[in-house]
Order: structure tokens, then sequence, then C-alpha cells
């Protein structure tokens, strides 16, 4: 189990009264540790692209994942890429840029080194966001063919990318076969055929029931009139499951996400969390490494309880969005609460679950995009840092990597990949339903030539959590500073360490708009080396109120001018000597030990 105490480093080093740096840029240098084999001075390792500047101290090369633990990158198949320019985007358009997201060379910097891709529903289904199926053994016509979906997962598998596809099993369409079925069956009389697939009674009055069209019959629906929730504890109904999870195992998927997880049962959490158990269970005896990962969308004591089913994930649903914990330890400046609540989170978990995996998030395709609530690139990048550096597997929802904007409506956050402002190959550029018509600043052509744009920034960060094993699968003791309770570097300067198979790394994040040196005591962490870093300051600040520090849950607006400008005095190097460590603003470190 993880430590659940908090080590309170009460520091001596002095805080550097800086103004913010200039931007994320590629001269920086790291001074190790004094007596260091690699020297008194590191520079970073060169790569074979120039697409990635080299600032980080760390090369671009990387292991590929061999467990359960990765980046995962969620997409939308209908918004990504469109191969045969009829408006949809297909499994086609997804397989060509693959290399986008990984081209299988984890020595290049070519592609954002993800490793794991959650593909939202892809079986044929009425609706455009194909979150009421009405066939489980196929692929939506408008997306393409099986034959398509196989060379996908082929490709995939050359580039030691692992697929999860959305599995929903709440609900079907009013189109699916069991359903026509049920509703002709009923009508004749006979109520212990397919009518059992789902709650069917009569004269129902509770919330959520829908009129069958005869005789006073209801089905439960809670969701939509065409969503009609089907009975996961009838024997017939998991027979069919379970036909469907071996079918898309045999085929390559490597795992499933599970939609609306907290509504298996009306009868509550305890019902709910034994469907998955059954259902995890059945899937681990096909595939024993299948990854799973459920959407309960609720407090975090649902969620902790949700672990008893076995399921190795669940998403931190207390992370993301405009009043999440990610957004209060940024613009909040509020790292200190951050690292504490993540190993109080970890060991809740854990406690139900020995192999639970955190999966961390700050946006997906049911709430607002990111790039709407981190209204600055700075604030942006360190969003990004703080939760790709996280514990368990960080999910990236697709176009997060170059501020893709959209709120209210779904339509709206789920509008086409902008790949290019010149050549609209491939764009999709009308979702059903959308009224968002903004694009970010920089499509994906023109940001892979930005050395400081925020999808190169991505990368560096990918790499170097897959660079340091230890930061997703550690134990974890969460580290604070007490260095200068005058400016808050309590609150805005804070770490964990991680161990995992015998060693250790520190990770520590600076999300002052000044610089600071901290030294680390060594029965807290015997520093080796700076394993990476990352520089998040774009000059624009992190838009942030006075008052955010001291309530660092405000879901803040407004700028405050004074953090603005620029200090001549300000540190923009990462500096180590012995166990003196200096970071910038805005910055974070990955140490190693020996």
């Amino acid at each position: 189990m993880r430590s659940k105490k908090i080590i309170c480093a009460a520091l001596t080093g002095v805080l550097a009264l800086s103004a913010v740096m200039s931007g994320c840029g590629g001269t920086t240098t790291v001074v190790t540790q004094s007596g260091a084999s690699s020297g008194d001075v590191s520079t970073a390792s060169e790569t074979k692209s120039g697409n990635v500047p080299e600032d980080g101290n760390f090369s671009a090369e990387y292991k590929s994942s061999e467990d359960k633990y990765r980046t995962f990158y969620e997409i939308f198949p209908y918004a990504f890429y469109d191969s045969n320019g009829d408006g949809i985007g297909d499994i086609k358009g997804i397989t060509s840029k693959l290399d986008y997201l990984n081209d299988g060379d984890p020595s290049t910097t070519d592609d954002l080194g993800i490793e794991g891709i959650w593909l939202m529903p892809i079986m044929p289904s009425p609706s455009y966001h194909k979150y009421n199926i009405s066939d489980y053994m196929d692929i939506d016509k408008s997306y393409g063919t099986l034959d398509d979906f196989k060379e996908f997962l082929e490709e995939c598998h050359k580039r030691d990318i692992h697929v999860i596809i959305d599995l929903v099993l709440n609900h079907t369409s009013r189109t699916h076969q069991w359903f026509k079925n049920a509703k002709k069956e009923v009508k004749e009389g006979k109520l212990d055929g397919y009518a059992e697939y789902y709650h069917i009674a009569k004269d129902v009055t509770k919330t959520g029931w829908r009129g069958l069209g005869f005789d006073g019959w209801m089905y439960e629906a809670q969701f939509d009139s065409d969503m009609p929730d089907l009975n996961l504890k009838n024997e017939k109904v998991r027979e069919e499951i379970e036909k469907i999870v071996k079918y898309w195992i045999d085929m390559g998927v490597d795992g499933f996400r599970l939609d609306a997880v907290k509504f298996f049962e009306e009868t509550g959490t305890a019902d709910s969390v034994e469907d998955l158990k059954w259902l995890y269970d059945y899937a681990k005896s096909v595939k024993d490494d299948v990854y799973m990962v459920g959407e309960c969308w609720d407090s975090t004591s649902m969620i902790a309880d949700f672990y008893k089913s076995g399921v190795d994930s669940y998403f931190n649903f207390a992370d993301q969005g405009g009043t999440g914990r990610i957004k209060s330890a940024v613009v909040g400046q509020n790292a200190s609460a951050y690292v504490s609540q993540v190993e109080s989170w970890l060991d809740t978990i854990e406690e139900n679950n020995p192999n639970a995996i955190d999966a961390p998030f700050i946006s997906n395709h049911d709430t607002g995009r990111s790039a709407g609530f981190f209204t600055t690139n700075t604030a942006r990048k360190l969003a990004a840092a703080t939760y790709l550096l996280s514990p368990g597997n960080s999910f990236i929802y697709y176009g997060e990597e170059i501020a893709m904007t959209g709120t209210e409506t779904d339509p709206d956050k789920r509008m086409g990949m902008y790949w290019s402002a010149s050549d609209k190959t491939g764009y999709v550029p009308s979702i059903p339903g959308a009224s968002n018509t903004s694009l970010p600043e920089q499509a994906v052509d023109e940001a892979q030539k930005d050395k400081d744009s925020l999808l190169n920034f991505y990368k560096r960060a990918i790499r170097l959590k897959s660079q340091n094993p230890e930061i997703a699968r550690g134990d974890i003791k969460a580290v604070t500073f007490d260095e200068d309770k005058a400016n808050n570097v309590t609150k805005a300067t804070a770490g964990y360490v991680s161990t995992y198979n015998g060693k250790s790394v520190m990770v520590i994040y600076n999300t002052y708009e000044k610089g600071v040196t901290l030294k680390i005591p060594e029965s807290t962490f015997k520093v080796k080396q700076v394993n990476g870093y990352l520089l998040c300051d774009s000059g624009d600040g992190l838009m942030y109120t006075p008052q955010a520090v001291d309530n660092p849950l405000l879901d803040i607006g407004g700028e405050d001018e004074s953090s603005q400008g620029s200090d001549e005095s300000s540190p923009t190097e990462v500096t180590l000597d012995g166990q003196t460590l200096t970071m910038p603003a805005y910055s974070v470190v990955v140490l190693g030990t020996e």
C-alpha cells in the first residue's frame, strides 16, 4: 500500500524572486550534481528529428510499455480524418494518421508517442455519436468495414499501440433486433423471451420509463427513449455479452472503455459493481491482460466503490474541468493540495483493488474542452505537465494537444480534428447539431514546425513519462516544501517520490510565477541527476486572481497583471548542485536517485 504520510520538508534554500521567463526555449542547460559521471554540465541529447526542441535534458527514445500502463488518446472516429471525402471520418482515416500518434520508432520525435487509443463507439448505430448500438458485432458502415478495422488493429500493434473500444452495455438502440423482438413478443403476450433482455412492465410511474405504444406496457430508458436499458442480471443477456466480448478480443482488441457504469442497475452501486465483476472476470478468462476503464461520473467515494469490481481503471473525474483538481493546482497555484490528493486517492482505490490504475484526464467528449478553461498557453502546458506526469494512465482527448475549443452542446465538443489551415484533405467540417465554428490558433501542420507549440510540448511530456516508468507505476509519497510562506511557495511548489521495482524518481511541480531554489533533504530523496524537465512558460501567465492561492477551488477568471512582465534576475535554467535544485517559474522537474 502507498504511504499516507506527507513529507513536509522544511527547507532553508533561497526563493528566487523572479518573473515569468519568456518562453519554452531550447537553450536551457542543467547543472548536474557535482562529481556525477556525466560531468558538471549536461545538455540535452540530440534526436533524429528536429520537431521537438531538446530543452528537457532527455532524449527522444523510450522503451515501449509491456504492461497495462500507457498514455491513451481518445478519438471520435466521425471527426478525426475522412479518407473518402464523404464528410465523415472513418477507420481508414484513423489508420492513415497513426504515424502522427506513434510512428513505431521510439527514437524519433515526429509523433506524439502515445501507446494506447480509445475509440468512441464504432458499432452500427442510428445516431451520429453511436452510443445507442443496433449491432454489437459489426462496424458502422459510415466508418468502414470489419476488414478496415482489422487492418487498423494490425497497424496499431505494429507500433505497440493498444486499442480499447467503447462498449455500451447499459442500453441498446430501439433498432437493435433484441428490442424489436422484445416488443413483438410482449404484444403477443410472451414475457419470458426477449422481453427479459430489458426492463419491461405495465403502467410504471417511475421517471425514465417510456411507453411501448400498446396496452400500458412500458420499458425503462433512463437516458433517452431510443436507449432502452438492458437487464444485465439476466443470464441470457450475459451470455450474449460474453459472446460480444470474446468476438472483439479474438479480433485483436486489447480492452474496453465501459460507458455509464453507475447506471447499470437502478437498485444501487453494489449491484452495478457485481455486474462489472462478472464482466471483468469473464474478459480476463479470454485475455489475461485485458484492460478496462469505466466511466462513473460521480463523487470520488462512488468511484472508489466501483474499484471493488476488479476493473483496472475508472476515470478520475475529480481532476477534470474548470473546477477540478488540475485547474486548482495550476491556475490556483496549489501544487501542494494536488500531490496530497493524488497520494490519498491512490491509497483509497488500492484498498478496494490492489491492482488499481488511476486514469487522470482534463477533458473528454462529454465535457467542455480544456482550452476553454485553461485560457493561456502557459496554463495549458502546465496543466498537461501536471496530469501527464501523474501516476496511472493519462487520457488525452483528440485535439487537446493543439488547443481545440468546444463547449455547450455535445456536438460542439466533438468538432473535426484541425489538421491544416491550407489543406482541407481529410478535414471533417461539420458535425450533426454543432454550432461551434471556432478553430485553434494553430493547425497540426503548423504546430509541428513550431518548437514552442503546445503540440510539441505534449510530445516532450509524454516521452518524459514513458522514459521514467516509476511515474506511472510507483508507490507515492507526497512532498511539500515549506520554503517561503510569505510568497505562497508552500502551496505552489510540491511534488512526490514514486518508487517502483526498487527505483525511485521525484517529480516536482513549480506552479509559481517566480523561480524557486529548493534544498532537498537526503532523508527525503538522495538526488543523483535530473532525469528531465518541462518548461511551461509561454509568456502569457496563468490568468489567475490573487484570491486563487487562498481558495484554489474557485472557478478562476481574470488576470493579475502584477504577475506579467519580465525580470532579468529570473532563473531561466533548471540547475542542480548536490541536493539543491533551482527551478524556473512554471516548470516541472523529474529527479533520479542512486
